[in-house]
């Protein structure tokens, strides 16, 4: 299947001077995912730096009551055994003397702070040490080595004092040292690009409507799954999975809902997975783009080990009453049910837009991501049948369910849908989509390398479209298909150090790594 390729929108592409700035590495207030939001009094905002007007900081208003201050759950789990240090920029009226406060909720070990006074008028730069932490409440010094998913920021919270401060540029330990994928999977090695009309392709997926007990779907599920086009069907190059308010009986049972609830007959191990798409909307529905180990039995193979210890990777989990929360998670013997290994992001407009989620998953760990971010990764100190059955096939199951035993349906939930793009699937493997799942790779030359941040790439037929994608060593995603002719010239303002050139050109890859000196 020839796979396409979306220009990234409100990137400016010209072929001949293209300007890509590398990823930050904090919190820097760029994003309204980095919106910290005040309590007790304190207002907060994303504003103008006082000093840098091409800056954005965090603005905190004091009110004047003690206890005022604000909190950010993190796009990234703060790991104190990765790192222990903690950086933030602070920006003060006066030279009077103020206390910043940061103290670390919802996490493996009890809340943790760290206190640092400074007495500097305009931006200084504070270094908080938690191995020199106090457990909040407490004077009980603790050397914190856990993990945390909310950082609490104080501004003279012990004290009565009105103001108005700045906060910038937030590094915690785990944003370099524990979010890195360990293997970046550059060959596309499968593809569902869902670019045909009409019912699902059979030949492809297999369409789940027996419920595995009497009473319905697993967890106190509300619909029935369907084979029907009303549920699920393919237009203008997108997957429809449609859950509908409808009385619907099947094998005596009749429930309110519909929906569906696909199953790949492909399955593969490790490897990378994209998968764009856009939620449903509404209280009540809960949709998924996961996997489950081969080994469970589905539409192709007969099941030989039983949920969970044939394992389960949850690429994507949004329920609809936390519109903004995108959930990443495994389920094992270890860890199954109200699983302990998972992760959330904050991520706006994912009813209203479509974004990627994706996993990278290696034989040392799997990592979860949206839009190219890293948010989580899964990867066990010990590694048995117990803690990791990922090291055998697991196919997709693409589904909308409504309700559970623990939330209820919006009552006024009519209809809403989830729309599927693609789905592409990474290795290094050496087998992919050209000629009958080959790989032919381009014959491409890319020069100068190491340049200085420009070069030319040579090799390509000018009668068949080219793109080219530029990652970090991360596996972390800069540009996306950009389309490019032979030997044009490309200008990069980038760190010096390493990048990944992906090249595709009817259905043939070609990777390079890159070095700007």
């Amino acid at each position: 299947m020839r796979m396409k390729l979306s220009v990234m929108l409100g990137l400016l592409l010209v072929l001949q001077n293209i300007t890509v700035f590398a990823q930050q590495s904090s919190i820097n207030f760029n994003s309204p995912n980095h919106a910290f939001e005040g309590f007790g009094g304190t207002q907060t905002g994303l504003v103008v730096d006082p000093v840098d007007m091409n800056n954005t900081a965090a603005r905190f208003i004091n009110s004047g009551s003690s206890w005022e201050g604000a909190f950010l759950d993190l796009p990234f789990e703060v790991v104190l055994s990765a790192q222990q240090i903690m950086n933030l920029k602070f920006h003060a009226p006066s030279g009077d003397t103020n206390e910043v406060r940061i103290k670390l909720e919802e996490g493996s070990e009890g809340d943790v702070e760290v206190s640092i006074k400074s007495a500097q008028a305009g931006w200084s730069n504070l270094s908080f040490d938690f191995s020199n932490a106090t457990f909040t409440g407490t004077n009980i010094s603790t050397n914190a080595k856990g993990s945390y998913k909310r950082i609490v920021i104080f501004i003279n919270g012990s004290s009565s004092i009105s103001g108005t401060y700045y906060i910038d540029d937030i590094s915690y330990p785990n944003y370099e040292s524990a979010n890195q994928l360990d293997v970046v999977y550059t060959n596309l090695a499968w593809a569902e690009e869902f670019n045909y009309f009409g019912p699902i392709d059979t030949s492809a997926w297999f369409p789940e409507v027996v419920p595995p007990n009497a009473w319905g779907w697993f967890n106190g599920e509300k619909q029935h799954y369907t084979d029907r086009i009303d549920n699920c069907y393919l237009s203008n190059g997108t997957l429809k999975i449609v859950a509908k308010r409808e009385s619907y009986t099947y094998n005596g049972l009749t429930l309110d809902y519909t929906s569906a609830r696909l199953t790949s007959k492909f399955d593969f191990t490790y490897g990378r997975v994209d998968i764009r798409a856009k939620l449903p909307f509404g209280d009540g529905t809960w949709p998924a783009l996961w996997m489950l180990g081969t080994s469970i039995g589905n539409s192709v193979h007969p099941p030989t080990i039983a949920w969970p210890d044939c394992g389960e990777i949850d690429i994507m989990e949004h329920w609809g009453y936390d519109q903004d929360e995108i959930h990443g998670s495994t389920h094992t013997r270890s860890s199954f049910g109200s699983t302990i290994n998972t992760n959330r992001v904050i991520k706006d407009s994912v009813s209203t837009a479509f974004h990627i989620y994706s996993i990278n998953w290696s034989p040392n760990q799997i990592s979860f991501l949206v839009d190219n971010k890293l948010f989580y990764t899964y990867k066990p100190t010990v590694k048995n049948a117990a803690t990791w059955p990922f090291d055998s096939p697991h196919f997709f199951i693409l589904n909308i369910a409504m309700g559970g035993a623990w939330f209820d349906i919006d009552p006024s939930f009519i209809e809403s849908t989830m729309e599927v793009d693609y789905i592409r699937v990474y290795n290094n493997s050496g087998i992919g989509l050209e000629e009958s799942n080959k790989t032919n790779d381009l014959d491409l030359e890319v020069y100068p390398n190491p340049s200085r941040g420009s070069f030319k790439i040579k090799g390509l037929n000018s009668e068949s479209a080219a793109y080219a994608e530029i990652y970090t060593m991360k596996g972390e995603l800069i540009i996306e298909s950009m389309k490019i002719d032979n030997e044009a010239l490309f200008k990069i303002e980038l760190s010096a150090g390493n990048y990944i050139l992906k090249v595709y050109s009817d259905s043939k890859v070609f990777t390079e790594t890159i070095s700007i000196l």
